[in-house]
């Protein structure tokens, strides 16, 4: 199958901007061609006019879902990025261990946005119980828009290339052995509620939470996507709760209520 056309990936990234908000710069049509390739192959369409007009005017939204798996690239790993994690103990679990700081009914809750498979929510719920001393209503919701990376997600297995980050004593606390994979333990996993959410379409979480966790996802956005997606964003965080986006990741350009506190770190 021959590398796609530029009206090829004209429609492609016409669809993926009008269904999830991704913005895909004609730069990426080799990337896109390949893992169309890959897709397509095996599957019942003679073209891939013949799949784009399938996804266009006949996919269900499980198919089209199935497709933005293709378009994803989902890319994580246990403690990514350590200066989001040394200000949750410095600004959260240590001051409210020291009672400097309260929440109503000692509650509190994360969401990890686009958590990928997992590795992202996990690192915090291990952090959390590591640092976080007493009795406390704590949740993290995870939520990803493709179903497999949240499969995998839920099944808390992962293999020895994946552990690499996660440090031997935490291993030894936090996860149990199987076979040729490492799982994680009840403790840490019972934290955590899995969902998939579109990041463009309203938000069916409540809130308020005191972190939201948004991290190397605001890249694949454009500007005006970001500003609607961060302005929801801060809606739902507590009065001095904290959006982390990744570390090459800020709100430069965008009009928002939050204000920095470090790199990539905002505060509402």
């Amino acid at each position: 199958m021959s590398v796609l056309t530029s009206d090829q990936f004209g429609r492609i990234a016409e669809t993926a901007h009008r269904l999830w908000g991704l913005s895909l710069p004609e730069r990426k049509i080799q990337l896109v061609s390949s893992r169309m390739v890959r897709f397509l192959r095996g599957r019942p369409f003679e073209s891939v006019d013949a799949y784009l007009h399938h996804l266009q005017h006949a996919a269900t939204d499980a198919e089209k879902l199935e497709f933005f798996d293709v378009l994803s690239t989902n890319t994580t790993s246990f403690f990514r990025e350590m200066n989001a994690f040394d200000y949750l103990e410095r600004e959260l679990w240590t001051p409210l261990s020291r009672g400097t700081l309260t929440t109503s009914g000692r509650r509190i809750r994360i969401w990890s946005a686009a958590c990928s498979t997992g590795q992202e929510p996990y690192s915090i719920g291990m952090h959390m119980r590591e640092h976080l001393s007493g009795d406390w209503d704590a949740k993290i919701l995870a939520s990803d828009l493709a179903r497999s990376v949240l499969v995998k997600a839920r099944q808390g297995r992962y293999d020895d290339d994946a552990m690499e980050m996660v440090p031997d004593a935490l291993r030894e606390r936090w996860f149990t052995r199987e076979g040729r994979q490492w799982r994680i333990a009840p403790a840490i996993s019972s934290l955590v509620s899995f969902r998939m959410a579109n990041l463009v379409e309203p938000f069916r979480f409540r809130g308020p939470f005191d972190v939201i966790f948004c991290r190397n996802v605001m890249i694949y956005f454009d500007r005006a996507t970001r500003a609607d997606i961060v302005s929801r964003l801060g809606a739902l965080l507590r009065p001095g709760g904290a959006l982390i986006l990744g570390s090459s990741e800020s709100l430069s350009g965008i009009d928002s209520d939050l204000r920095p506190v470090q790199p990539s770190i905002y505060v509402r």
